[in-house]
This record gives structure tokens, C-alpha cells and sequence, in this order.
């Protein structure tokens, strides 16, 4: 095929036929990848009779005059008439008109979502009107001062009273404690539910849905059938078990295996009590549960199935190509319409029994965020958006059309991934998606962002491009497909401003310009890690920091800052094998240029006084080196920080090391102590008084 052409049919699907790597190399993709993913996305699909369609989807912004080109719909005759309503069904406006301009043009409406109805020819055409906020919401707390907030991996807690993990009344504990230090806000890792029936499947980044909530984080001790089920009391209470929780609570690591399945197994006779129960406050409960279900619908139903046959047919040791749905049997990997409704009644009980696990998990996630408002934590919870849901994900099975399976998104070469990245997540269809008029999409945020006061979109970008790899091929052979920005946009700034959600984009890297451009626009904030941050060895002062950012020391995928210092992370690299030789020599030379600069940068600014002695080879971290970072941090002019308990704790620590599966115990380690002896120190209450001090400042 000519190579041209195939450029230009290429180009129409949205696929980067080139794209410059970061060295500002110009790379041209291959034919081969550009043949497959032209062919993927102009593949036919065919339609789920469940979900409404649109011939076309155009945005527009509040408050302006709406101008309309029915160009698209391709009408067959010179006059039609139209028809605007809102969410609620309501006609707004109704008219006849011909093709003399093209254009219908309605008058100035709300943020939100409209259809139009265009009628010609007794054929009736769909759109659906997104109409923007000018910005994603800003909260008034910003107008007054710096917030600041702790980032905490919610797993990593240890308590008195968890199962060995962390769990939602320790987020409570952290909540009430922290909210008298003046802390604006509490960040935790994706709350993504996994895969109840694989527990060491554990990464919140590659979840089984980015919708439904993760149950392990139920603090079941806490629930009232608990409190009133006077077996499980008796249970509860024996030696036993007492025995197990506090082995479960003192280890090193989090087991997921035993507290799931000590957890599930709890659960499911709270279950049968819940639905026994004579108890007034059981019963209403039931009926709290009911309208839940109804409410949430068939989607809720798939989740429970999904679980449910995951459980009968999953591999001790999945893979990626054999995790969830991808290892059942052919019948129920693509169900059939009726097969579906005969294996949700052939499983009634137990598909409510996950529905029912939903409901608890949102309602604890209801009372910690009244709790946040109570307490007077403006912000609340900050949460996390993964990039994507997993391969063999219930997000994929349940709605198969939505997703290219045979694709996968990651990221292109570059210095510190010669062979480039593969993270075996499919990615949404696009031409799909719009069809469908984004509502997956919104649905997806409406369920995150109820919960939460801020949410950080993982890898921002991938609502602009996403470098997708054919299937069976290397991350070096994908190429850059476009997705509609100023649609998802819309839609992030609307539910942004209808949940009262602040939004955080994850932006790391090299951003295109018109990427940081709509960002800016829509008062995105940015993220700003620090360690990433140096500069012709010094790192920014104070007043240079990003003003519309979330800026923090690390991250989860980077070590703590007594292990950065350390450098503990590139010693567990070469340990495992993930780092040696000249590329590891590399890495330890720089480590000492950024720690200098470091230093260098608190000299500077006179957080270290000219006296102060000592070099980045020679000094340990010390409790008086991590205050005076913090200090640094807390006065930056940023709008938002947020504060790693394990850097509060002066613990060597990383919970991600990327690059590696099996070979490190991502997602399970814990904080060094409990919640109750951590505020009970006061070398650590005494360091939260003092950022909240210099955030005020």
C-alpha cells in the first residue's frame, strides 16, 4: 500500500502516523502498525440493544449562544424540525427550519447535557448537546489559603483495630486526628475493586473495575449487622481468632489471601443475618439496600456475576493473558442475552451478596465523607483514577464493545525505558465511546468523584493520545491514536463542577502544548513531585512553585525520602536485577547531584544555615534535614500539597517498585507504627503543627 495514503487514512482515525520521542527525534510509526490500528478502528460494531446511541455528539459552552452544524447527520432533504431536551426529558425548545445555513441555533444554556432531536425525511437523528462550565469547580477554601493535605497508601496502615490492613474506620482515626492539625485534605491510592477470588492480584492500577469499590477495605468490625449478630460476636471474641487478626495486624507485609478470605467469610453471615433479621434498624437497612439495587441496576448485577463465575472458574496463578474472564470457559467469556439472565437467576443469592458488599463500601465511603465536613476537613478525600481497567477486568466483559482487547496501553521508548512500556490495559474504543454519547465515561467519574473532595487523573493525558501497542507486539511497535480531548474535557469539567470536585491531572513527562493548554484552561491543577524537579542542580524557590499544582515530595512508584537519600531503592534494583552495571553507576552519580542540589537549594534560601557542614555523600537523612524539607514544601505558593506519611515517619520505604511483578511485594508494605502511636509522637504532631503554621503563612 502507498505509503501516503496509508499516512492520510490513518490520520482520519485519529493515528499519529509520526510523533517526536523526547530527545525531539522525529519517529515515524511503521506501516504494519498503522495498517492494524486503521483497520481496529474502522472496524464495524455491532450495537448493545441495553444502551442508547448518537449520530452525534458536539460541544459547546455555558452561557453562549449554541450554534449546531448539522453537517454530520448528512440530511436527505432541505427541511426538518429539531428538538432540545434536558437530562429530566423536558422540552426546551421545538422547531421547524431548512437546510439554508447549516446551522441550528439555540439560545445560551446551563452546564450539563442536552439532546437534540433533528427530524427529516421520517427519519429522526440523535445528538447529544454537551454543554461545558467555563473551568472545572474550584473550591472557595483556595480563595483563603494554601491547603495541604497527608497522601497515605490506605492498605499500609497499621491499627489496634484493623484486620491487617488498612481499612475505612482507620481512615476515620486518621481523618479526626489529622483535622486538629489543620489538614485540608487525606489522599489514598485507587479504591478500584480487584479480583475477590485472585487477593494477590494486587495493584490498584490494574484493577477488575474503576467503578465498583474494593470490599477489603470494609471495616467490618464497624458495621451494625456486626454489632448485633450475637454469633459472630461470639466468633469474634474467641481466642482463635484474636490469634489470627493480630498476626494478620503485626505482619510485615499485607496478606491479601487470608484477609480476604477471612473477610468474605464474615461477611457472607452477616449477609444471611442482614436478610433475617427482625431488628428495626436491620430492616431498614434491607430497605436502604433495595433501592440501591434498583438504582444502580443491571451494571451492579454483572459486577456480582462477574465474581461469582470468577470464583468457579479462576487459576491459582493467573496471568495477565489468563486473569479473569480471559480464563473462564468459551460460554461465558461472551454471553449470550439469555444466557446472562439465567445465570444472574441461577446465581440470585450470591450476585446479591457482591451487590451487597457495593452498598457497604459506598456507605462507609457516605459517613467518612460527612465525617470530613464535620470535622470541618474541607477537601475530604482525595482519590485516585487509574489509567484503565485490567484485560480480564469485569469493566471489560460486561461491556466488550468498549474496549479494543486485542490493544494495549503504554508508553514509547525513552532513556529511562529503552524498550518502551507495556501495561496491558485495553484501551476504550473511541469511536464506540462517542457513539454512546461518553456515557460509560461519565458514568465511570460520577461513581469516583461522589466520594471525594479532589481526584487525580492518573496519566491526564490519555484523554488527549494514548500510545497503544498491537497486540502480541512490543511497546517500541505502538504508535499514538488521538482521542475526542474537547469532548472528555466537557465532561471532566462538568462533573467536576456538579460533584464539587476539584481536579487533579497527572501530567508528568512531556505534555503537548495543547494539552497544557486546555488544562490551563480548565484550571486543571498540575502534579508537581519535587524529586523530579531539579534544575541545573538546584530545585525551584518557594515562590516558584506551579500556583495551579498539587506539589509533593514523591509518589507511590518512588521510594520514601529516608530510602531516596539512601538509596535504598537502587540497591533493591540491582539485588533484583532490574538495575547493574554502567546504567546503575548512572543512576547513583545522579542521585548524588539531585541530593546535592538539594542541600544546595536549602542553603540558599536560608533553611540551612551557611555554617551548616556537611555534603550529599556524606550526611544521613535526620530528623532536622526532613523538618526543614517540609518547611520548604509547606511555604511553596502551590494551592495544594500533600504530605507522605511515610516521610512524616522517617521510614525506608517504596511500595511500588515499577518494572518489577513478582520479584518485589508491591501494593503490601506497611507503615512502620500504628496510627494511635504515630499521633501520640510528638516529634511527628509537632511537625504537622508546624507545616499547617506555613501553609497559613
Amino acid at each position: 500500500m502507498d505509503m501516503t495514503y496509508l499516512r492520510q487514512e490513518a490520520e482520519k482515525q485519529g493515528i499519529a502516523s509520526s510523533h517526536y520521542d523526547i530527545d525531539g527525534n522525529l519517529i515515524y510509526a511503521s506501516p504494519e502498525t498503522l495498517t492494524y490500528f486503521t483497520e481496529l478502528l474502522t472496524q464495524p460494531t455491532k450495537h448493545n440493544k441495553s444502551v442508547s446511541y448518537y449520530d452525534d455528539v458536539a460541544v459547546f459552552f455555558e452561557h453562549k449562544p449554541i450554534q449546531y452544524d448539522v453537517t454530520p447527520l448528512n440530511l436527505s432533504n432541505q427541511s426538518f424540525t429539531y428538538q432540545v431536551s434536558n437530562e429530566s426529558g423536558q422540552t426546551l425548545f421545538e422547531q421547524s427550519s431548512t437546510i439554508s445555513s447549516s446551522f441550528i441555533e439555540l439560545p445560551a444554556l446551563d452546564y450539563g447535557y442536552y439532546q437534540l432531536v433533528v427530524s427529516s425525511a421520517g427519519k429522526n437523528y440523535c445528538v447529544r448537546l454537551l454543554v461545558s462550565p467555563k473551568t472545572a469547580y474550584q473550591h472557595p477554601v483556595l480563595e483563603q489559603k494554601k491547603a495541604w493535605g497527608l497522601n497515605v497508601q490506605l492498605y499500609s496502615l497499621r491499627s489496634q483495630q484493623n484486620w491487617g490492613i488498612g481499612d475505612f474506620a482507620d481512615l476515620t482515626y486518621l481523618i479526626k486526628q489529622a483535622s486538629q492539625y489543620g489538614v485540608d485534605f487525606i489522599g489514598i491510592n485507587p479504591l478500584h475493586l480487584m479480583y475477590p477470588t485472585v487477593p494477590e492480584w494486587a495493584s490498584p492500577y490494574s484493577s477488575s473495575s474503576r467503578r465498583w469499590l474494593n470490599p477489603i477495605y470494609l471495616a467490618v468490625h464497624t458495621l451494625p449487622e456486626f454489632k448485633l449478630c450475637k454469633t459472630i460476636q461470639n466468633w469474634f471474641a474467641s481466642e482463635e481468632m484474636q490469634s489470627e487478626i493480630e498476626q494478620l495486624r503485626y505482619a510485615e507485609l499485607v496478606d491479601y489471601s487470608a484477609i480476604t478470605h477471612l473477610k468474605l467469610t464474615v461477611l457472607e453471615q452477616l449477609f444471611a443475618f442482614s436478610k433475617r433479621s427482625k431488628s428495626v434498624h436491620i430492616v431498614k437497612r434491607r430497605q436502604v439496600f433495595q433501592h440501591f439495587l434498583k438504582q444502580q441496576g443491571e451494571p451492579l448485577l454483572l459486577q456480582g456475576l462477574f465474581n461469582v463465575l470468577d470464583g468457579q472458574s479462576h487459576l491459582q496463578e493467573p496471568t495477565e493473558q489468563t486473569i479473569g474472564w480471559l480464563g473462564w470457559c468459551q460460554e461465558w467469556q461472551k454471553l449470550t442475552e439469555n444466557k446472562r439472565k439465567a445465570l444472574l437467576k441461577q446465581h440470585q443469592e450470591k450476585v446479591e451478596f457482591y451487590a451487597w458488599l457495593q452498598w457497604l463500601a459506598t456507605e462507609q465511603l457516605n459517613e467518612i465523607k460527612t465525617l470530613c465536613q464535620t470535622v470541618g476537613m474541607k477537601l475530604g478525600i482525595y482519590g485516585d483514577l487509574a489509567v484503565n481497567s485490567s484485560r480480564g477486568s469485569v469493566d471489560v466483559w460486561s461491556d466488550p464493545e468498549l474496549y479494543f482487547v486485542n490493544a494495549s496501553v503504554g508508553a514509547p521508548p525513552d532513556p529511562l525505558g529503552p524498550i518502551g512500556q507495556n501495561w496491558n490495559l485495553p484501551p476504550y474504543n473511541p469511536s464506540v465511546l462517542k457513539a454512546r454519547g461518553f456515557q460509560p465515561f461519565i458514568d465511570m467519574l460520577r461513581s469516583n468523584m461522589q466520594h471525594f473532595g479532589i481526584l487525580r487523573i492518573d496519566h491526564v493525558m490519555g484523554l488527549f493520545r494514548l500510545w497503544l501497542i498491537p497486540e502480541g507486539k512490543t511497546a517500541a511497535d505502538g504508535v499514538y491514536v488521538h482521542y475526542p480531548f474537547d469532548h472528555l474535557m466537557a465532561i471532566l469539567a462538568i462533573e467536576s463542577q456538579r460533584n464539587q470536585c476539584l481536579v487533579v491531572g497527572e501530567d508528568l513527562g512531556t505534555v503537548p502544548d495543547e494539552v497544557r493548554s486546555k488544562l490551563n484552561e480548565f484550571q486543571i491543577f498540575s502534579y508537581f513531585v519535587l524529586y523530579f524537579e531539579q534544575r541545573n542542580r538546584e530545585y525551584p524557590a518557594v515562590n516558584a512553585f506551579p500556583l495551579k499544582a498539587f506539589s509533593t515530595i514523591g509518589t507511590h512508584d518512588v521510594p520514601s525520602l529516608s530510602s531516596f537519600w539512601h538509596c535504598v531503592d537502587l540497591q533493591l534494583f540491582n539485588q533484583l536485577g532490574v538495575l547493574e552495571g554502567e546504567v546503575l553507576q548512572q543512576k547513583y552519580e545522579q542521585r548524588v547531584v539531585d541530593k546535592q542540589a538539594l542541600l544546595d537549594t536549602l542553603h540558599r534560601d536560608n533553611y540551612l544555615p551557611a555554617h551548616y557542614e556537611g555534603d550529599a555523600l556524606s550526611m544521613a537523612m535526620h530528623a532536622h534535614l526532613n523538618y526543614v524539607l517540609h518547611q520548604y514544601l509547606a511555604n511553596s505558593c502551590s494551592q495544594l500539597i500533600g504530605v507522605q506519611l511515610e516521610n512524616l515517619l522517617s521510614q525506608e520505604i517504596s511500595f511500588n517498585l515499577p518494572g518489577t511483578n513478582t520479584e518485589y511485594p508491591n501494593w503490601r508494605k506497611k507503615l512502620a507504627c500504628t496510627l494511635e502511636s504515630m499521633f501520640s509522637d510528638n516529634h511527628i504532631t509537632a511537625l504537622l503543627a508546624a507545616i499547617n503554621q506555613a501553609r497559613t503563612v
